[in-house]
């Protein structure tokens, strides 16, 4: 019984979404980053545009199908825009930061690098989107 109250409360539709969406955007921004380090583009400016091209597609993503936060009035939508980019903009902080450590000073492999510190932003973007940013959806 309890373990049936654990499951359905940590997967239900919105978690199952934000996860699809996820992989969506997850595929997007290594696609950039993949991209960027083939035109021999450094690992910052790689991480710089996977994450701008990134954050575009995982608003429109987490606003519309995961958190269904239909207000599309003006000042709520520049709040609320500025709220995630801001969300983003710390983990992106965080992941560069691990990525230099991890390929730049460790010299580890970069695509590997990219995927493991995607997976702890994907976490703290969640946690940031469902208690700051689509709060009341």
């Amino acid at each position: 019984m309890k373990m049936t109250k654990i499951f359905n409360k940590y997967f239900n539709r919105e978690t199952i979404s934000y996860l699809i969406c996820g992989v969506i955007t997850t595929l997007v921004s290594l696609a950039v980053f993949w991209l960027a380090r083939t035109f021999e583009q450094t690992i910052v400016v790689s991480n710089t545009l996977s994450t701008v091209i990134g954050i575009l597609v995982a608003y429109i993503l987490n606003k519309t199908v995961v958190f269904r936060a239909f207000s599309w009035a003006f000042l709520s939508l520049i709040r609320e825009f500025f709220v995630f980019v801001v969300g983003r903009f710390g983990s992106f902080v965080m992941e560069t930061l691990l990525l230099m450590l991890l390929v730049d000073f460790l010299g580890l492999p970069d695509f590997i690098c990219k995927t493991f510190t995607m997976v702890l932003v994907v976490v703290v973007n969640y946690l940031i989107s469902k208690k700051a940013v689509f709060r009341g959806s």
